[in-house]
């Protein structure tokens, strides 16, 4: 039996860390399958989930891209960017002066200057045109100028994400702009459903997600809840007795974050239902259930001849991304962030792109074969952000870096692409006019923009900072969005 543990713990560490194995370097039990005696598949269990998977997990997420301790601009080529202003959700903020206020808005523009901030306390936050930001200060859902007034506030507080009527994934594409007044929200919401109505799904309360839609007042419009669509979302059995037995707590040990919704937008305009595919229809919902591995498409209305009813999820990538699936030609998603569809009139419109986490997340075996699962049973040591066709599931375009950071090109700087690409957390990517991607790697503060090519022409490393931990400085920054000048209010920004 030694022996053959030893042998599983040396594949599982070449499965993984293994340097010319990047394309797939992750780890779900299904990798070693061939290797193991349904016998002792208990035994297995019990040891890779006891010793070896917290041990890939703790070292999934050290590590730090920035040896040197670079902050602000580190690469610009004015020449290839698509300029403008890039708008931080830190997560760290800034606070100038010791007795005022925190700032978690800043932007900067493409030297890395602070141009404006705003005291906002949570995230996201988002600019529309003319220079105002949605976001929650306080307590409440709140309107702010650029010069911070308060112009609007609603009793709401959504989390991770929302949307405003006008803009279906609230960052710029032509002729998509958001609306100051008279428009609707798409809100992602936190609620606790009774237990006595859950207990089908965990044994532990739900911290669960929700969808509305409200008017501009903040009346309810339409509403979905994740856990009343638990069948829907595709569980094998040993996921479904993972989701029953363990809890994922953050803060309340008795509180399962089962799903944990990250993001929230509306399909919005898109060549599929131009098509006839009514699963896209512009005011469906895209869905990011971060701890699920699962992305979502959820109808807001009834098919016409019956196929499915307003809350259906329609469409769904995971939470199985193995050989045989579709998904498989993706690669496997980690507890992904800010999935959406590319808005009309910017390259690659129509298609989905995803910040795949790659850390660890969802559940499910260890062990192929066992109907006994767990939290997380898939794991991973570098991110990527992924476009892909949602109808044929072909990957169209891919950024990743999985290297340990290194002076690849021996000038003695580690910047660009020479920094692994790993946030275990938060982050986000924006497709851009010119083709490029703007991609927030959250956990390190480490904002850059990419061309198709993968070359890095921008990178901004924010100087926010937090007390540092053990191994890095925590830079958090929730998203990063870039901003077109025509967004600001005239003479802003000079």
């Amino acid at each position: 039996m030694k022996t053959t543990i030893l042998t599983v713990m040396i594949l599982l560490i070449t499965l993984l860390w293994a340097s010319s194995a990047y394309s797939q370097a992750f780890w779900c039990g299904n990798c070693i399958a061939e290797f193991l005696d349904p016998n002792t598949a208990n035994a297995y269990h019990d040891f890779l989930v006891e010793t070896v998977m917290p041990e890939v997990t703790r070292a999934g997420r050290m590590g730090d891209n920035n040896p040197e301790g670079d902050e602000g601009v580190t690469i610009y080529d004015p020449d290839r960017c698509w300029n403008g202003y890039t708008l931080l959700n830190s997560q760290r903020g800034h606070q100038p002066d010791p007795d005022g206020p925190l700032y978690w808005a800043i932007l900067v523009d493409m030297e890395g200057n602070l141009v404006n901030e705003w005291s906002f306390t949570k995230v996201p936050i988002k600019m529309i045109p003319g220079g105002y930001l949605w976001g929650i200060a306080g307590k409440v859902f709140t309107v702010m100028d650029w010069d911070g007034n308060v112009v609007r506030e609603l009793n709401l507080r959504p989390h991770h994400d929302f949307q405003i009527e006008g803009n279906p994934v609230g960052y710029y594409a032509p002729g998509a702009e958001s609306m100051l007044e008279g428009g609707k929200m798409l809100l992602l919401e936190r609620t606790n459903p009774d237990p006595n109505l859950t207990a089908h799904i965990s044994d532990f309360n739900l911290k669960d997600d929700a969808l509305s839609v409200r008017d501009a007042d903040g009346n309810v419009l339409w509403q979905w809840y994740a856990w009343e669509h638990f069948e829907q979302m595709g569980f094998d059995d040993a996921a479904r007795d993972a989701i029953r037995t363990v809890c994922v707590a953050e803060k309340n040990p008795n509180q399962t974050d089962w799903t944990h919704g990250n993001a929230a937008a509306w399909v919005g305009p898109n060549r599929w239902y131009d098509q006839g595919d009514l699963r896209f229809h512009p005011e469906n919902i895209i869905i990011s259930l971060r701890t699920s591995n699962i992305t979502a498409i959820v109808a807001r209305y009834d098919h016409p001849d019956g196929d499915w009813v307003s809350g259906d999820i329609v469409w769904r990538v995971g939470p199985d991304y193995s050989g045989g699936t579709p998904e498989h030609k993706i690669g496997q998603i980690i507890g992904q962030h800010h999935s959406h569809m590319i808005p009309k009139g910017l390259p690659g419109a129509g298609n989905i792109m995803i910040f795949d986490n790659g850390t660890d997340a969802g559940f499910g075996a260890v062990v192929p074969g066992l109907e006994r699962g767990i939290y997380p049973n898939t794991l991973g040591d570098f991110s990527r952000v992924v476009e892909f066709n949602p109808v044929t599931m072909d990957l169209v375009w891919e950024y990743k870096q999985p290297r340990a950071t290194a002076d690849l090109d021996g000038d003695g700087d580690i910047k660009g692409h020479e920094r692994k690409f790993c946030s275990a957390r938060v982050s986000g990517a924006q497709r851009l006019e010119n083709g490029n991607t703007l991609i927030c790697e959250g956990k390190e503060g480490r904002i850059i923009e990419v061309t198709s090519e993968g070359e890095i022409v921008w990178e901004y490393i924010s100087p926010y900072t937090g007390e540092a931990d053990a191994f890095v400085i925590d830079r958090s920054t929730y998203r990063a969005y870039r901003i077109p000048a025509s967004w600001l209010p005239e003479g802003a920004g000079n």
